[in-house]
């Protein structure tokens, strides 16, 4: 069977599909070819390629503003939380 028969044959499928979550499962897997999951944020939610991007160039927007806490800043306010 050729690719473009498939096509079809996915597309009259689609077609009879009542349930949304099947439709938002198939389009988020199309969506991911381009912006694959490399990731996963604590409580499961997939971190894309373009997602963790963003995170990063904020992160480093943060620091170059000053935004951040050294490590003995941090380890001073842990000891307030015994």
């Amino acid at each position: 069977m050729d690719i473009q028969t498939q096509k079809l044959i996915l597309i009259e499928q689609l077609l009879h599909v009542d349930d949304t979550t099947i439709i938002d499962q198939v389009r988020d897997l199309l969506r991911g070819v381009s912006n694959p999951v490399v990731g996963y944020e604590a409580n499961g939610k997939a971190i894309t390629q373009k997602d963790f991007i963003k995170m990063i160039e904020q992160a480093e927007d943060e620091v170059a503003m000053g935004k951040y806490q050294t490590i003995e800043e941090l380890e001073k306010e842990a000891e307030s939380w015994r």
